[in-house]
Protein backbone atom coordinates (compact mmCIF):
# COMPACT_ATOMS: atom_id res chain seq x y z
CA UNK A 1 0.00 0.00 0.00
CA UNK A 2 0.96 3.23 -0.45
CA UNK A 3 0.76 6.57 1.64
CA UNK A 4 1.54 10.37 1.13
CA UNK A 5 2.18 9.44 -2.17
CA UNK A 6 4.47 12.28 -3.48
CA UNK A 7 4.68 13.24 -7.54
CA UNK A 8 7.88 10.76 -8.07
CA UNK A 9 7.13 8.93 -10.97
CA UNK A 10 9.01 5.18 -10.08
CA UNK A 11 8.80 2.34 -12.51
CA UNK A 12 7.45 -0.27 -11.09
CA UNK A 13 5.37 0.89 -8.16
CA UNK A 14 6.84 -0.16 -5.13
CA UNK A 15 4.65 -1.99 -2.44
CA UNK A 16 4.60 0.60 -0.03
CA UNK A 17 6.09 4.06 0.21
CA UNK A 18 5.84 6.88 2.76
CA UNK A 19 7.03 10.43 1.79
CA UNK A 20 8.18 11.86 5.58
CA UNK A 21 8.74 15.41 4.61
CA UNK A 22 12.07 17.08 3.62
CA UNK A 23 15.23 15.91 1.26
CA UNK A 24 18.59 14.22 1.27
CA UNK A 25 20.43 17.39 -0.44
CA UNK A 26 23.75 15.84 -2.72
CA UNK A 27 25.87 17.97 -5.00
CA UNK A 28 28.32 16.37 -7.40
CA UNK A 29 29.61 13.78 -5.65
CA UNK A 30 28.74 11.60 -3.35
CA UNK A 31 29.87 7.85 -1.44
CA UNK A 32 28.18 4.49 -2.24
CA UNK A 33 29.30 2.57 0.33
CA UNK A 34 28.81 -1.56 0.00
CA UNK A 35 29.86 -4.83 1.37
CA UNK A 36 33.46 -6.56 0.76
CA UNK A 37 31.16 -9.36 -0.01
CA UNK A 38 29.93 -7.68 -2.72
CA UNK A 39 30.75 -9.68 -5.49
CA UNK A 40 28.86 -8.13 -8.96
CA UNK A 41 31.95 -5.55 -9.76
CA UNK A 42 30.25 -4.80 -13.26
CA UNK A 43 27.00 -3.94 -11.75
CA UNK A 44 29.25 -1.63 -9.40
CA UNK A 45 30.44 -0.12 -12.58
CA UNK A 46 27.53 0.12 -14.45
CA UNK A 47 25.99 1.85 -11.06
CA UNK A 48 28.73 4.51 -11.17
CA UNK A 49 27.86 5.51 -14.95
CA UNK A 50 24.06 5.70 -13.97
CA UNK A 51 24.48 7.63 -11.65
CA UNK A 52 25.99 9.90 -13.70
CA UNK A 53 23.25 9.64 -16.13
CA UNK A 54 20.91 9.94 -13.95
CA UNK A 55 22.47 13.30 -12.37
CA UNK A 56 22.83 14.80 -15.97
CA UNK A 57 26.56 14.04 -16.32
CA UNK A 58 27.04 16.78 -13.09
CA UNK A 59 26.95 13.41 -10.89
CA UNK A 60 29.68 11.31 -9.62
CA UNK A 61 29.57 8.23 -7.32
CA UNK A 62 32.20 7.07 -5.47
CA UNK A 63 32.54 3.11 -4.44
CA UNK A 64 33.83 2.30 -1.20
CA UNK A 65 33.56 -1.14 -0.17
CA UNK A 66 33.88 -1.57 3.49
CA UNK A 67 33.99 -4.64 5.92
CA UNK A 68 31.46 -3.00 8.52
CA UNK A 69 28.64 -3.45 6.24
CA UNK A 70 26.51 -6.70 5.87
CA UNK A 71 26.42 -7.98 2.22
CA UNK A 72 22.84 -7.13 2.04
CA UNK A 73 22.92 -2.97 3.09
CA UNK A 74 24.54 -0.20 1.15
CA UNK A 75 24.70 2.80 1.37
CA UNK A 76 24.42 6.74 -0.48
CA UNK A 77 25.77 9.43 1.29
CA UNK A 78 28.13 12.42 1.89
CA UNK A 79 29.23 11.41 5.50
CA UNK A 80 29.45 8.39 6.82
CA UNK A 81 28.87 9.42 10.30
CA UNK A 82 25.22 8.94 10.83
CA UNK A 83 24.35 5.62 8.70
CA UNK A 84 21.05 3.93 9.98
CA UNK A 85 19.62 0.96 7.85
CA UNK A 86 16.32 0.19 7.98
CA UNK A 87 14.66 -3.27 8.74
CA UNK A 88 13.47 -5.36 6.30
CA UNK A 89 10.32 -7.15 6.93
CA UNK A 90 9.91 -11.09 6.14
CA UNK A 91 9.24 -11.63 2.45
CA UNK A 92 10.21 -8.30 1.09
CA UNK A 93 13.01 -8.18 -1.72
CA UNK A 94 14.56 -4.55 -0.23
CA UNK A 95 14.12 -1.38 1.86
CA UNK A 96 14.99 2.02 1.38
CA UNK A 97 15.18 4.93 4.46
CA UNK A 98 15.94 7.97 3.00
CA UNK A 99 17.08 11.20 5.75
CA UNK A 100 18.93 14.01 5.28
CA UNK A 101 22.23 12.51 5.67
CA UNK A 102 21.50 9.63 2.98
CA UNK A 103 19.96 6.73 1.21
CA UNK A 104 20.31 3.67 2.99
CA UNK A 105 19.43 0.34 1.60
CA UNK A 106 18.54 -3.25 3.32
CA UNK A 107 17.95 -6.31 1.00
CA UNK A 108 18.00 -9.78 0.47
CA UNK A 109 21.08 -10.13 -1.89
CA UNK A 110 22.91 -8.13 -4.26
CA UNK A 111 19.73 -8.47 -6.94
CA UNK A 112 17.38 -6.56 -4.06
CA UNK A 113 20.25 -4.27 -3.76
CA UNK A 114 20.63 -3.77 -7.48
CA UNK A 115 16.42 -3.49 -7.98
CA UNK A 116 17.05 -0.85 -4.87
CA UNK A 117 19.34 1.28 -6.49
CA UNK A 118 16.99 1.15 -9.98
CA UNK A 119 13.93 2.96 -7.73
CA UNK A 120 16.66 5.27 -5.77
CA UNK A 121 18.05 6.71 -9.80
CA UNK A 122 14.45 7.41 -10.61
CA UNK A 123 14.39 9.36 -7.36
CA UNK A 124 16.84 11.95 -8.25
CA UNK A 125 15.83 15.54 -8.70
CA UNK A 126 17.72 18.34 -9.67
CA UNK A 127 17.83 21.43 -7.83
CA UNK A 128 20.51 23.29 -9.57
CA UNK A 129 22.84 23.02 -13.22
CA UNK A 130 24.46 25.63 -13.02
CA UNK A 131 28.39 24.90 -13.48
CA UNK A 132 30.10 24.81 -9.92
CA UNK A 133 26.63 24.99 -8.65
CA UNK A 134 25.20 21.54 -8.59
CA UNK A 135 22.55 20.09 -6.47
CA UNK A 136 20.27 17.25 -6.50
CA UNK A 137 17.74 15.97 -4.01
CA UNK A 138 16.08 12.76 -3.33
CA UNK A 139 12.88 13.27 -1.32
CA UNK A 140 13.11 11.57 2.58
CA UNK A 141 10.87 8.29 2.22
CA UNK A 142 10.67 4.99 3.37
CA UNK A 143 10.31 2.36 1.00
CA UNK A 144 9.31 -1.56 0.86
CA UNK A 145 9.08 -3.51 -1.99
CA UNK A 146 8.71 -7.16 -3.14
CA UNK A 147 7.34 -8.70 -6.46
CA UNK A 148 4.65 -10.43 -6.78
CA UNK A 149 5.76 -12.47 -9.73
CA UNK A 150 9.18 -13.95 -8.92
CA UNK A 151 10.24 -14.99 -12.67
CA UNK A 152 9.54 -11.80 -14.46
CA UNK A 153 11.19 -11.99 -18.21
CA UNK A 154 11.22 -10.04 -21.71
CA UNK A 155 11.61 -11.75 -24.81
CA UNK A 156 13.28 -9.30 -27.52
CA UNK A 157 14.26 -9.80 -30.85
CA UNK A 158 17.22 -8.30 -32.92
CA UNK A 159 16.24 -7.91 -36.65
CA UNK A 160 18.56 -6.72 -39.48
CA UNK A 161 17.15 -3.59 -38.41
CA UNK A 162 17.95 -3.95 -34.98
CA UNK A 163 21.01 -1.28 -34.17
CA UNK A 164 23.08 -1.99 -31.12
CA UNK A 165 22.55 0.77 -28.99
CA UNK A 166 18.48 -0.07 -29.13
CA UNK A 167 19.62 -3.41 -28.09
CA UNK A 168 21.28 -1.60 -25.26
CA UNK A 169 18.49 0.90 -24.40
CA UNK A 170 16.06 -2.46 -24.36
CA UNK A 171 18.95 -3.98 -21.94
CA UNK A 172 19.05 -0.91 -19.47
CA UNK A 173 15.49 0.00 -19.64
CA UNK A 174 14.41 -4.02 -18.61
CA UNK A 175 16.60 -3.79 -16.11
CA UNK A 176 15.65 -0.80 -14.62
CA UNK A 177 12.28 -2.34 -14.47
CA UNK A 178 13.00 -4.89 -12.42
CA UNK A 179 13.35 -8.04 -14.94
CA UNK A 180 14.64 -11.20 -13.89
CA UNK A 181 15.42 -12.72 -17.23
CA UNK A 182 15.88 -11.63 -20.72
CA UNK A 183 15.39 -14.12 -23.69
CA UNK A 184 17.49 -12.77 -26.38
CA UNK A 185 15.95 -14.13 -30.23
CA UNK A 186 18.45 -13.53 -32.80
CA UNK A 187 16.48 -13.16 -36.24
CA UNK A 188 19.53 -14.10 -38.67
CA UNK A 189 21.57 -11.68 -36.51
CA UNK A 190 24.38 -13.35 -34.70
CA UNK A 191 27.39 -14.93 -36.84
CA UNK A 192 28.03 -18.84 -35.95
CA UNK A 193 30.73 -20.61 -35.94
CA UNK A 194 28.64 -24.62 -37.17
CA UNK A 195 26.90 -22.95 -40.32
CA UNK A 196 27.48 -19.26 -42.22
CA UNK A 197 23.70 -19.49 -43.80
CA UNK A 198 22.68 -18.92 -40.11
CA UNK A 199 23.25 -15.45 -40.22
CA UNK A 200 22.79 -12.49 -42.46
CA UNK A 201 25.75 -11.14 -44.19
CA UNK A 202 25.26 -8.01 -41.43
CA UNK A 203 25.09 -10.17 -38.76
CA UNK A 204 26.59 -9.75 -35.27
CA UNK A 205 29.56 -11.21 -34.08
CA UNK A 206 29.79 -12.92 -30.90
CA UNK A 207 32.29 -10.10 -29.52
CA UNK A 208 29.75 -7.31 -30.34
CA UNK A 209 26.74 -9.23 -28.38
CA UNK A 210 28.98 -10.16 -25.56
CA UNK A 211 29.26 -6.50 -23.59
CA UNK A 212 25.42 -6.38 -24.01
CA UNK A 213 24.96 -9.62 -22.44
CA UNK A 214 27.73 -8.23 -19.78
CA UNK A 215 25.31 -5.49 -19.21
CA UNK A 216 22.26 -7.94 -19.21
CA UNK A 217 24.23 -9.53 -16.31
CA UNK A 218 24.97 -6.38 -14.24
CA UNK A 219 21.61 -5.58 -13.60
CA UNK A 220 21.00 -8.89 -12.27
CA UNK A 221 19.30 -10.20 -15.09
CA UNK A 222 19.70 -13.98 -16.78
CA UNK A 223 19.98 -14.01 -20.57
CA UNK A 224 17.72 -17.14 -21.89
CA UNK A 225 19.13 -17.94 -25.58
CA UNK A 226 16.12 -18.63 -27.87
CA UNK A 227 16.47 -20.57 -31.02
CA UNK A 228 13.70 -21.93 -32.99
CA UNK A 229 13.51 -25.54 -33.20
CA UNK A 230 10.65 -26.48 -35.24
CA UNK A 231 8.73 -23.56 -37.08
CA UNK A 232 9.96 -20.66 -37.89
CA UNK A 233 13.20 -21.82 -38.96
CA UNK A 234 13.16 -19.13 -41.76
CA UNK A 235 14.13 -16.36 -39.04
CA UNK A 236 12.11 -13.94 -40.61
CA UNK A 237 8.69 -12.97 -40.05
CA UNK A 238 6.23 -15.14 -42.47
CA UNK A 239 4.42 -12.93 -43.88
CA UNK A 240 7.70 -10.96 -45.87
CA UNK A 241 8.61 -14.72 -46.88
CA UNK A 242 12.59 -14.17 -46.16
CA UNK A 243 14.76 -17.44 -45.51
CA UNK A 244 17.59 -16.96 -43.73
CA UNK A 245 19.18 -19.90 -45.04
CA UNK A 246 17.52 -21.01 -48.22
CA UNK A 247 17.74 -17.05 -49.98
CA UNK A 248 21.85 -17.19 -49.13
CA UNK A 249 22.00 -20.92 -50.31
CA UNK A 250 19.56 -23.12 -51.41
CA UNK A 251 21.48 -26.21 -51.40
CA UNK A 252 20.43 -26.73 -47.61
CA UNK A 253 16.79 -27.05 -48.60
CA UNK A 254 16.88 -30.35 -46.90
CA UNK A 255 17.71 -29.06 -43.49
CA UNK A 256 13.79 -28.14 -43.78
CA UNK A 257 10.49 -29.06 -44.88
CA UNK A 258 9.62 -28.31 -48.37
CA UNK A 259 8.37 -25.33 -47.67
CA UNK A 260 11.14 -24.15 -45.43
CA UNK A 261 9.39 -22.81 -42.65
CA UNK A 262 9.87 -25.62 -40.36
CA UNK A 263 13.16 -27.84 -40.02
CA UNK A 264 13.11 -31.11 -40.83
CA UNK A 265 13.51 -33.49 -37.15
CA UNK A 266 13.58 -36.90 -39.52
CA UNK A 267 16.96 -35.68 -40.93
CA UNK A 268 20.22 -36.07 -38.50
CA UNK A 269 21.80 -33.33 -40.21
CA UNK A 270 19.12 -30.70 -38.82
CA UNK A 271 19.33 -32.65 -35.33
CA UNK A 272 23.13 -32.55 -34.93
CA UNK A 273 23.02 -28.82 -36.57
CA UNK A 274 20.62 -27.31 -34.06
CA UNK A 275 22.63 -28.88 -31.03
CA UNK A 276 25.79 -27.18 -32.07
CA UNK A 277 23.44 -23.87 -32.31
CA UNK A 278 22.56 -24.21 -28.89
CA UNK A 279 25.95 -24.96 -28.03
CA UNK A 280 27.15 -21.69 -29.11
CA UNK A 281 24.58 -19.73 -27.88
CA UNK A 282 24.52 -21.10 -24.35
CA UNK A 283 28.54 -20.54 -24.35
CA UNK A 284 27.32 -17.06 -25.78
CA UNK A 285 24.79 -16.03 -23.22
CA UNK A 286 26.65 -17.39 -20.18
CA UNK A 287 25.45 -18.63 -16.81
CA UNK A 288 21.89 -19.80 -16.43
CA UNK A 289 19.21 -22.23 -16.04
CA UNK A 290 17.04 -21.86 -19.47
CA UNK A 291 17.07 -22.00 -22.80
CA UNK A 292 13.75 -21.08 -25.31
CA UNK A 293 13.48 -23.83 -28.50
CA UNK A 294 10.15 -22.29 -29.71
CA UNK A 295 8.17 -25.30 -31.27
CA UNK A 296 5.46 -22.97 -32.03
CA UNK A 297 3.63 -22.01 -34.89
CA UNK A 298 4.80 -25.22 -36.84
CA UNK A 299 2.46 -25.01 -39.71
CA UNK A 300 4.50 -27.77 -42.13
CA UNK A 301 5.28 -30.07 -39.63
CA UNK A 302 5.90 -33.46 -40.81
CA UNK A 303 5.43 -32.58 -44.86
CA UNK A 304 8.39 -34.12 -46.70
CA UNK A 305 8.61 -37.26 -47.93
CA UNK A 306 11.12 -37.98 -44.61
CA UNK A 307 8.54 -37.08 -42.36
CA UNK A 308 4.76 -38.27 -43.55
CA UNK A 309 6.20 -41.77 -43.54
CA UNK A 310 6.56 -41.73 -39.83
CA UNK A 311 4.69 -42.23 -36.93
CA UNK A 312 4.12 -38.13 -36.58
CA UNK A 313 3.67 -37.69 -33.28
CA UNK A 314 6.03 -40.35 -31.93
CA UNK A 315 8.61 -38.11 -33.85
CA UNK A 316 7.76 -34.99 -32.16
CA UNK A 317 7.70 -36.32 -28.72
CA UNK A 318 10.63 -37.63 -28.77
CA UNK A 319 12.63 -35.17 -30.91
CA UNK A 320 11.34 -32.24 -28.27
CA UNK A 321 12.33 -34.95 -24.89
CA UNK A 322 15.93 -35.57 -26.44
CA UNK A 323 16.07 -31.31 -26.75
CA UNK A 324 15.10 -31.76 -23.40
CA UNK A 325 17.60 -34.42 -22.51
CA UNK A 326 20.61 -32.60 -24.22
CA UNK A 327 19.89 -29.08 -22.20
CA UNK A 328 20.26 -31.40 -19.13
CA UNK A 329 23.61 -31.57 -19.62
CA UNK A 330 24.31 -27.93 -19.20
CA UNK A 331 21.79 -27.97 -16.49
CA UNK A 332 19.33 -25.88 -18.11
CA UNK A 333 15.69 -26.50 -18.34
CA UNK A 334 13.81 -26.30 -22.06
CA UNK A 335 11.37 -23.99 -22.76
CA UNK A 336 8.64 -24.06 -25.21
CA UNK A 337 5.64 -22.56 -26.75
CA UNK A 338 2.23 -24.04 -25.56
CA UNK A 339 -0.09 -23.37 -28.57
CA UNK A 340 0.87 -26.56 -30.80
CA UNK A 341 -0.28 -28.33 -27.37
CA UNK A 342 -3.57 -26.87 -27.27
CA UNK A 343 -6.43 -28.64 -29.84
CA UNK A 344 -8.39 -25.91 -31.76
CA UNK A 345 -11.40 -27.94 -31.69
CA UNK A 346 -11.62 -27.97 -27.61
CA UNK A 347 -10.12 -23.94 -26.47
CA UNK A 348 -11.86 -21.35 -28.44
CA UNK A 349 -11.72 -17.99 -28.38
CA UNK A 350 -10.18 -15.92 -26.81
CA UNK A 351 -8.10 -18.57 -25.98
CA UNK A 352 -5.56 -19.55 -28.54
CA UNK A 353 -4.17 -23.03 -30.05
CA UNK A 354 -2.74 -23.86 -33.05
CA UNK A 355 -3.28 -28.44 -32.71
CA UNK A 356 -5.34 -28.74 -36.13
CA UNK A 357 -7.15 -31.60 -36.79
CA UNK A 358 -4.91 -32.87 -39.44
CA UNK A 359 -1.73 -32.56 -37.12
CA UNK A 360 -2.98 -33.66 -33.08
CA UNK A 361 0.32 -32.41 -32.26
CA UNK A 362 -1.74 -31.82 -28.91
CA UNK A 363 -1.53 -35.60 -28.09
CA UNK A 364 2.41 -35.44 -27.17
CA UNK A 365 1.51 -33.44 -24.06
CA UNK A 366 1.31 -36.05 -21.71
CA UNK A 367 4.31 -37.98 -23.45
CA UNK A 368 6.76 -34.90 -22.67
CA UNK A 369 9.41 -34.28 -20.10
CA UNK A 370 8.16 -32.69 -16.98
CA UNK A 371 11.51 -30.86 -17.21
CA UNK A 372 10.03 -28.75 -19.56
CA UNK A 373 8.52 -25.44 -19.34
CA UNK A 374 5.36 -24.46 -21.05
CA UNK A 375 5.17 -20.78 -22.16
CA UNK A 376 1.24 -20.68 -22.46
CA UNK A 377 1.12 -17.07 -25.25
CA UNK A 378 -2.12 -16.06 -24.66
CA UNK A 379 -2.45 -13.04 -26.54
CA UNK A 380 -6.39 -12.47 -26.92
CA UNK A 381 -7.26 -13.25 -22.89
CA UNK A 382 -7.94 -9.48 -21.68
CA UNK A 383 -10.10 -10.10 -18.21
CA UNK A 384 -10.47 -13.31 -16.35
CA UNK A 385 -8.83 -16.39 -15.88
CA UNK A 386 -6.23 -18.19 -18.51
CA UNK A 387 -7.71 -21.65 -18.45
CA UNK A 388 -4.86 -23.00 -20.63
CA UNK A 389 -2.37 -22.30 -18.04
CA UNK A 390 -4.21 -23.67 -15.58
CA UNK A 391 -4.89 -27.09 -18.35
CA UNK A 392 -0.35 -27.44 -18.49
CA UNK A 393 -0.18 -26.88 -14.39
CA UNK A 394 -2.89 -29.63 -14.19
CA UNK A 395 -0.70 -31.82 -16.37
CA UNK A 396 2.35 -31.15 -14.26
CA UNK A 397 4.28 -28.77 -15.81
CA UNK A 398 5.82 -25.25 -14.74
CA UNK A 399 3.86 -22.44 -16.55
CA UNK A 400 4.83 -19.00 -17.90
CA UNK A 401 1.89 -17.03 -19.28
CA UNK A 402 2.80 -14.34 -22.36
CA UNK A 403 0.92 -11.29 -22.91
CA UNK A 404 1.32 -8.73 -26.13
CA UNK A 405 1.41 -5.77 -26.98
CA UNK A 406 -2.31 -5.09 -25.30
CA UNK A 407 -2.67 -3.36 -22.26
CA UNK A 408 -5.86 -5.49 -20.71
CA UNK A 409 -3.94 -8.65 -22.23
CA UNK A 410 -1.00 -7.57 -20.23
CA UNK A 411 -2.49 -6.62 -16.57
CA UNK A 412 -4.43 -9.76 -17.19
CA UNK A 413 -1.95 -12.38 -17.68
CA UNK A 414 0.17 -10.74 -14.81
CA UNK A 415 -2.82 -11.36 -12.49
CA UNK A 416 -3.36 -14.61 -13.75
CA UNK A 417 -0.13 -15.69 -13.50
CA UNK A 418 0.05 -14.38 -9.50
CA UNK A 419 -3.16 -15.26 -8.65
CA UNK A 420 -2.36 -19.56 -10.22
CA UNK A 421 1.09 -19.31 -8.13
CA UNK A 422 2.32 -19.92 -12.23
CA UNK A 423 6.15 -20.35 -12.94
CA UNK A 424 6.68 -16.74 -14.40
CA UNK A 425 5.82 -14.20 -16.43
CA UNK A 426 7.18 -13.42 -19.95
CA UNK A 427 6.39 -10.53 -22.13
CA UNK A 428 6.50 -10.68 -25.66
CA UNK A 429 7.61 -7.55 -28.03
CA UNK A 430 8.47 -9.19 -31.48
CA UNK A 431 8.28 -6.90 -34.05
CA UNK A 432 6.56 -3.76 -32.30
CA UNK A 433 9.31 -3.10 -30.09
CA UNK A 434 10.98 -0.08 -32.34
CA UNK A 435 7.59 1.42 -32.41
CA UNK A 436 6.23 1.02 -28.80
CA UNK A 437 9.05 0.52 -25.90
CA UNK A 438 6.85 1.63 -23.41
CA UNK A 439 5.74 -2.06 -23.19
CA UNK A 440 8.90 -2.47 -21.17
CA UNK A 441 7.55 -0.46 -18.19
CA UNK A 442 4.02 -1.78 -18.44
CA UNK A 443 4.90 -5.05 -18.19
CA UNK A 444 7.66 -4.12 -15.93
CA UNK A 445 5.11 -2.54 -13.72
CA UNK A 446 2.41 -4.91 -13.89
CA UNK A 447 4.63 -8.14 -13.45
CA UNK A 448 6.34 -6.78 -10.40
CA UNK A 449 2.72 -5.40 -9.12
CA UNK A 450 0.46 -8.32 -10.18
CA UNK A 451 -2.88 -7.59 -9.68
CA UNK A 452 -2.81 -3.90 -11.98
CA UNK A 453 -5.89 -2.90 -13.71
CA UNK A 454 -6.02 -0.99 -17.11
CA UNK A 455 -7.39 2.29 -15.77
CA UNK A 456 -4.42 2.20 -13.01
CA UNK A 457 -1.80 2.67 -16.20
CA UNK A 458 -1.77 5.77 -18.35
CA UNK A 459 0.35 4.90 -21.35
CA UNK A 460 0.90 8.55 -23.02
CA UNK A 461 2.25 9.30 -19.30
CA UNK A 462 4.44 5.98 -19.05
CA UNK A 463 5.14 6.49 -22.98
CA UNK A 464 7.01 9.96 -21.80
CA UNK A 465 8.36 8.53 -18.72
CA UNK A 466 10.21 5.67 -20.99
CA UNK A 467 11.41 8.47 -23.41
CA UNK A 468 12.94 10.14 -19.78
CA UNK A 469 14.46 7.23 -18.89
CA UNK A 470 16.10 5.75 -21.80
CA UNK A 471 17.23 9.44 -22.15
CA UNK A 472 19.65 8.89 -19.05
CA UNK A 473 19.79 5.57 -20.04
CA UNK A 474 22.32 5.59 -22.86
CA UNK A 475 22.45 9.16 -23.69
CA UNK A 476 23.29 9.84 -27.37
CA UNK A 477 24.85 12.91 -27.56
CA UNK A 478 22.73 14.87 -30.22
CA UNK A 479 23.18 11.88 -32.76
CA UNK A 480 19.64 12.12 -34.26
CA UNK A 481 19.47 8.42 -35.75
CA UNK A 482 20.71 6.88 -32.05
CA UNK A 483 18.01 8.88 -30.03
CA UNK A 484 14.45 7.93 -29.66
CA UNK A 485 13.59 4.35 -30.17
CA UNK A 486 12.64 4.10 -33.51
CA UNK A 487 14.44 5.66 -36.41
CA UNK A 488 11.78 7.49 -38.74
CA UNK A 489 9.90 10.28 -36.92
CA UNK A 490 7.49 10.25 -40.16
CA UNK A 491 6.26 6.34 -39.25
CA UNK A 492 4.06 7.46 -36.62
Amino acid sequence: MNTNQKDTLIYPLPSRTYFSGGEYEFNGEVDCIVSTYFKNEDALDLLQELWTNFTLSAGKLNIKKSTSLKENEFAITSSAANISFPILESGFEYAIYVNSEGVFVTSNGEKGIIHAFATILQMIEPKNLEVGKEKFAIANCSISDKPAISFRGIHICIFPETTLIFIQKVIRLSGLMKFTHIVIEFWGMIKYDVMSELSWKNAYSKDQIRPLIKEANALGMEVIPMFNHLGHATASRVVYGKHVVLDQNPRRAMLFEPDGWTWCISNPDTVNLLKEVRKELIELCGKGQYFQLGCDEAYTFATCGLCKNTNKLDLLSNYINSLADDLKNYNRRGIIWGDALLDTTKWQSPSYATSRPDQRTHEILDKLDRSLIIDDWQYYITEGKVPTAEYFMEKGFDVILSPWRDLKNICALSKGAQSINAFGFLATTWNTLNESIDLIPIAGDCSWVGDRKKGEIEVDLIRCVAASLQRKLVPVHGVYKDAGWHEDDTKR
